[in-house]
């Protein structure tokens, strides 16, 4: 069962009827659906989900000019689902995100920091990708306005190409550093946590790489792996690489030797694909040559100005 499909079907079967029939006018301007927190605006709830804020609901975002409308549209909301309870009703707890009536303005604001999205390259650096993400996640039921859906489809089109490069940039030397350099290096001097570290910062360097190279913005840490899987290019392979590399147990020489030869593997996957973009042009196995190519590439001049490990 999952809450986004359940709540389109309620949507469109007993709320919208039901608003149309109460607002008809308002109601062509409205929008609605899911998006935003929580697992199921991923499509990602399961049965552990269900266990707190989990269950049927939707926003219905009106125009700045329909403001004033919020409180009693809220409110008519409300008396929907009372009179027509439906089977799994979402309940809210305590820190869980809150599903309402507001305008599209607001809904992006409180993600992003910018009603209609960012503009500018210094405003898109600002915002934590995993929020740009949870902007563009889970489903529009509708948009009589287009107004949410038009900075909707503002924010799909992703990262400004520099900051893409830039971020592509840094996440080749961080690969460079951790997986390809200090990996051994700490193994040598047996330093096992700082070695369990190392390997944390190459998978996160090297899961964010995945999503660069797709264009889709990385969701919080708990889904990041299993939307990578997802990605079409080179996602798929390289998660399963990264699970091998988590399930080498141990630290013997030859399990040491192993995920040396995982990581390598990953390295060589998105070699190809960073060639196979244009981004790079070289085979060279140390990724920091990688970063330094991306970097040459980006024509802003603030971000150019940046070394190549910094973002």
């Amino acid at each position: 069962m999952n809450a986004l499909a359940l709540s389109q079907n309620y949507f469109e079967n007993t709320a919208f009827p039901a608003i149309k029939n109460a607002f008809p006018e308002l109601s062509q301007r409205i929008a609605a659906g899911l998006a935003g927190n929580g697992s199921e605006c991923f499509g990602y709830d399961d049965e552990l989900s269900r266990d707190h804020d989990w269950g049927i609901d939707f926003f219905i975002w009106l125009r700045e000019e329909d403001r004033g409308m919020i409180r009693e549209l809220a409110d008519f909301k409300k008396s929907v689902f009372m009179s027509s309870p439906p089977r799994f009703k979402r309940v809210r707890s305590d820190y869980g995100a809150l599903v309402n009536v507001m305008t599209a303005g607001d809904f992006y604001r409180q993600l992003i920091g910018f009603p209609e999205g960012p503009d500018e390259i210094k405003q898109w650096r600002i915002i934590p990708e995993e929020n740009l993400a949870m902007a563009v996640n889970g489903r529009v039921f509708f948009d009589g306005a287009g107004e949410f859906t038009k900075t909707r489809d503002k924010l799909l089109k992703y990262y400004p190409e520099d900051l893409r490069l830039k971020k592509m940039a840094a996440r080749c030397m961080a690969i460079a550093q951790t997986g390809q350099y200090n990996f051994m290096r700490m193994s040598k001097r047996q330093d096992w946590v700082t070695v369990q570290t190392v390997l944390t910062r190459f998978n996160d360097n090297v899961t964010s790489l995945v999503f660069l190279l797709n264009k889709v913005f990385r969701p919080f840490y708990k889904w990041a792996h299993r939307r990578m899987k997802e990605l079409p290019v080179t996602g798929k392979q390289t998660g399963m690489l990264l699970q091998d590399l988590v399930f080498v147990e141990g630290f013997t020489n030859d399990a040491l030797m192993k995920r040396n030869e995982i990581i390598n593997s990953i390295c060589g996957t998105l070699t190809e694909e960073l060639v196979r973009q244009e981004l790079t042009d070289t085979d060279d196995w140390f990724f920091t040559s990688h970063g330094e190519q991306i970097q040459r590439k980006i024509q802003d001049d603030f971000l150019k100005s940046l070394l190549p490990q910094y973002e």
